[in-house]
């Protein structure tokens, strides 16, 4: 089945179990997450093969919905139907002859992805060797016990989604399935990327692609073209908005201190990541709303770890301690980066992710409450409502940004604009969400770069009683 032109190849791959276990429920691959993702690709000019567990015929899991267009029209295709009645087998595939692997869903991969040798030796084989791997719904089944060659977990510490517990349950399949596949991915130390059931949500890690349902395959699909893309034509580098040259035209002396002192210095410091460093340095930028920086920091922060997703729920949050004015400008600088790297809706949180728990992202805020209720409740009860129900009841709950980050953004947002008043409480909370002092020398270095020596000034003294008042 090779529609495609061009050189690039992915080998798709689909389960051959034809029935739940030992319910006699049948089923296997859903149509969809095979078509959708196989529409994209050829487009593109992509050659696909399809292999199963075991070879030959793969069995459909009796939910294809045919009104839909993009099914139709393969069903309709007889080469597409010989490829599903004659598929490789996937002990007989070499990793060489492809640039990346795709597993598609259904709930026969419950049962004869995860443990498959095939599975197991392959998958490294990809990923060590700078290939695409990726999987939608259910298909990340397959990616539960993988190992690479140092003896991690692949999916440990990385963005990934996939088949979620709700949406096992709204299937009525929680009883059924061998294991839940959030709960497998996580057990095994994996970032699951939360949304809403049925929503369409993607996430990308490196060269790690996933999807949660039936809803993002024809994204995870655009995915793999835009990092076949990326494999093919490499990556732009990204170039400061003001040039070292720029700078030197005007004032030698602030060139020299910007390439040996902050960029050569203060970015090298050993005492807080790069990714942390982002997120201290863009903070400050929205909540000062200096555009001219945003472009480069923005496109520095996902080089150095920083998701698309992370940068979104950054800008979400920050328009409630910035303004929205504020973070309209971020959006639009934002925009046109989504733009120029291929960034999907789908890589996004979506608005109604899955909430966090609230005793562990507001530690005490009984006290912020009490407060809100007492002091300011009295005076505006509208700025009370939306304080209680839209900022802390919805934003502070968002999945999309762990609550280190989000601490984090917040107070370095609040130095940066001088609002010192409050930023005892805030330090409190970013301490309990495990922000230590030695970090926290680092990030008022840095934003003494960014926001001036005056505000650090102010901070430290906030930021020094926070810590010796640890304890006691």
């Amino acid at each position: 089945m090779n529609k495609g032109k061009g050189t690039a190849k992915v080998l798709f791959v689909v389960t051959s179990c034809d029935v739940k276990g030992d319910t006699g429920i049948p089923t296997g691959f859903n149509l969809s997450e095979v078509t959708h993702p196989l529409e994209k690709l050829e487009e593109s000019g992509v050659i696909v093969n399809i292999a199963s567990i075991k070879g030959g015929k793969a069995p459909l899991d009796g939910l294809e919905d045919f009104n839909d267009p993009v099914n139709a029209k393969y069903w309709a295709d007889t080469d597409f139907r010989n490829a599903l009645e004659n598929t490789l087998k996937l002990d007989d595939v070499k990793a060489g002859d492809y640039d990346a692997i795709f597993f598609a869903g259904g709930h026969g991969t419950m049962w004869d992805f995860a443990d498959s040798p095939a599975v197991l030796r392959l998958v490294p084989e990809f990923y060590e060797s700078g290939k695409i791997v990726s999987a939608v719904c259910h298909g990340p089944a397959a990616l539960v016990n993988v190992k690479l060659s140092n003896g991690s977990y692949l999916v440990a510490g990385k963005n990934v989604a996939a088949f979620t517990n709700g949406e096992e349950e709204e299937v009525q399949s929680t009883n059924v399935v061998p294991f839940l596949l959030e709960d497998a991915l996580i057990g095994h130390g994996a970032n699951y990327k939360h949304s809403s059931n049925w929503s369409n949500n993607i996430a990308i890690d490196g060269k790690l692609i996933t999807g949660q349902n039936p809803q993002s395959a024809a994204s995870v699909g655009l995915a793999i073209v835009k990092a076949l893309k990326i494999n093919t034509d490499g990556n732009a580098d990204s170039k400061p908005a003001v040039t070292p040259d720029f700078i030197s035209s005007v004032s030698p002396a602030l060139s020299k201190y910007t390439v040996e002192k902050l960029v050569g210095e203060v970015w090298e410091r050993p005492g807080l990541s790069k990714h942390d460093r982002c997120i201290v340095s863009i903070s400050s930028l929205i909540a000062r709303n200096h555009t001219v920086g945003m472009p480069h920091y923005f496109s520095k922060a996902l080089e150095n770890g920083v998701t698309p997703g992370e940068l979104s729920e950054i800008i979400t949050h920050l328009a409630f301690y910035s303004g929205w004015p504020n973070a309209f400008s971020a959006v639009g600088i934002a925009k046109e980066l989504f733009a120029g790297k291929g960034i999907l809706q789908a890589e996004l949180p979506s608005t109604d992710p899955l909430r966090l728990d609230k005793k562990e992202a507001l530690p005490g805020d009984e006290n912020r409450l009490r407060f809100i209720q007492q002091s300011i409740a009295p005076m505006s009860e509208g700025f009370a409502k939306y304080t209680n129900e839209l900022l802390y009841g919805e934003v502070w709950l968002r999945s999309g940004l762990s609550s280190r980050s989000r601490s984090l953004a917040t107070v370095c947002a609040m130095i940066a604009a001088g609002d010192i008043q409050f930023l005892g409480l805030y330090m409190d909370r970013a301490v309990q969400h495990g922000i230590n002092k030695e970090e926290m020398d680092e990030v008022l270095t840095q934003l003494a770069f960014y926001v001036g020596w005056p505000k650090i000034v102010s901070a430290t003294l906030v930021v020094k009683e926070v810590y010796e008042g640890i304890g006691k």
